[in-house]
Formats: structure tokens, C-alpha cells, sequence
């Protein structure tokens, strides 16, 4: 009866690691990555330009929340300590691209700026 039980016990204790080991990979919190630079960049007109920025901004935001005190990173700290390293190191991978491209664009834009002063002060010359 006792040796029942302990088997039952130890099965349980098998199954409900495998959860929480199963909860803990598929819940990391992985940030999204960017491309620095993208074919079409130069096509883009100075609106599109900060529309782009902007969406840069928003995914900063996303990629800057996932650092804090979240469910996901309380759970890794207490159960899986290297996932909770993983998620700080993706997020700062995350983080440095956003600002590569943010820097990229940012450089477009200011080109297209120039370039229009340019065609306007000729016209005035």
C-alpha cells in the first residue's frame, strides 16, 4: 500500500516538474529583432522616415518592459535562474539593434533634410 502511494506520489512529482519546466521555455520572454538596414530604406520618403522611428520607439518601450519585475522573469529567477539571464541578454541584443537602426534612420532623414535645403536655396539664389 505504502510503495502504491509512493509511486503514485513520484509520478505526480515527474509530471508536474515536466509543467513547470514546459511553462518555464515557452513562457521566455524573447524581444523581437530588427535589421539595422533594410533595402527599401533610402526609397523612403522623410514621413515614412518617422513613422519607422516611431514604430522604433514602441518596440523600445516593449523590449525596456521585459527587463523589470514580470511574471516571467519572478519564475525564472526563482525556478530556472539562466532563463531570467537569457531574457536580460535578448533584450539588450533587442535594445542595441533598435537604436542601430533608430541612429540609420535618423541619418536618412537628416540627408533628405539637407537635401531639400539645398534645392530651396537654390531656387531662392
Amino acid at each position: 500500500m505504502l510503495v502504491r502511494t509512493l509511486l503514485k506520489l513520484s509520478r505526480t512529482l515527474t509530471l508536474l516538474s515536466l509543467i513547470t519546466v514546459t511553462a518555464l521555455i515557452s513562457g521566455c520572454a524573447t524581444s523581437p529583432k530588427v535589421q539595422v538596414v533594410s533595402a527599401g530604406d533610402n526609397a523612403l520618403s522623410k514621413d515614412q522616415l518617422l513613422a519607422e522611428i516611431t514604430k522604433l520607439n514602441e518596440a523600445d518601450q516593449k523590449i525596456n518592459s521585459k527587463k523589470g519585475v514580470t511574471g516571467t522573469n519572478v519564475a525564472a529567477a526563482l525556478f530556472f535562474w539562466p532563463g531570467l539571464i537569457y531574457t536580460h541578454m535578448d533584450a539588450n541584443d533587442a535594445g542595441r539593434l533598435v537604436e542601430q537602426r533608430r541612429n540609420h534612420l535618423t541619418s536618412l532623414y537628416n540627408q533628405k533634410l539637407e537635401q531639400e535645403n539645398i534645392k530651396t536655396s537654390k531656387r531662392h539664389s
